[in-house]
């Protein structure tokens, strides 16, 4: 102990230096807390712009037809379902879709699963409007030669 100062006054300023010393510690670890939620609002706005660039190239409206990629292919198993409607757009370039029916399917579909169809150049409905055509083709030529005025049948 110092002989020129009183036990009450060392230990009194022993209390304020250490009092001080977690004064700064709480200061550098506010300031950390600061930076981490700096870099933390960086990175939120890095996200949602690269968001911004993917959803840019590839926004669909309501009443679009839209194919839904399978994520879980195995081997004989199609690269896309659908076509689907686009119901409506919702958060975070997500789309909430119906079936060909109507009904609403319960999940909501990011953007990079969807790829944008046009009805009319599905294959199988190009299939089914040749045989229709077809088959109008053949009815057509039946009426034609059952009600021919030169027929005595």
């Amino acid at each position: 102990m110092d002989p020129e100062r009183p036990a009450i006054l060392t230990e009194t300023n022993d209390l304020t230096d250490k009092y001080n010393a977690r004064l700064r510690k709480f200061d550098h670890l506010h300031k950390a807390q600061q930076t981490a939620i700096e870099r933390q609002v960086a990175a939120a706005h890095r996200v949602e712009d690269q968001y911004r660039q993917l959803g840019d190239g590839q926004r669909f409206n309501a009443n679009e037809w839209v194919m839904i990629r399978n994520m879980k292919k195995t081997k004989l198993a199609p690269d896309f379902y659908g076509p689907v409607r686009v119901v409506k757009q919702m958060p975070f370039y997500t789309y909430k879709l119906a079936l060909l029916n109507g009904d609403e399917i319960p999940e909501l579909f990011h953007n990079e699963r969807l790829q944008r169809c046009k009805i009319g150049e599905l294959v199988p409905q190009r299939e089914w409007a040749k045989v229709s055509v077809k088959l109008k083709q053949r009815i057509d030529e039946q009426e034609n030669k059952e009600h021919k005025p030169g027929d005595t049948n």
